[in-house]
């Protein structure tokens, strides 16, 4: 079994809920980290230097972090 994905996320960043939405309805499984944006974790900032939420890293190294793009990706896998 592959790892999952790692999605950063904040319970209460709009942007951040839409793409958790758009992965739950898409079916697919992540592995979600919230992330304290007043120490934000060193490693999604190296994934995304502009330090917003949400990001969505694959294992392979391939990066995400614009919701839109994370939600339209979601709903290709299985709308």
């Amino acid at each position: 079994m592959s790892p999952l994905p790692v999605l950063y996320s904040f319970r209460r960043c709009p942007y951040a809920i839409r793409a958790r939405l758009a992965l739950a309805i898409g079916g697919v499984s992540v592995t979600i980290r919230e992330v304290d944006l007043k120490a934000k974790p060193e490693q999604m900032l190296r994934l995304s230097p502009k330090g917003t939420v949400p990001v969505l890293a694959w294992p392979d190294g391939r990066v995400m972090d614009e919701s839109l793009d994370i939600m339209l990706w979601a709903l290709e896998q299985n709308d």
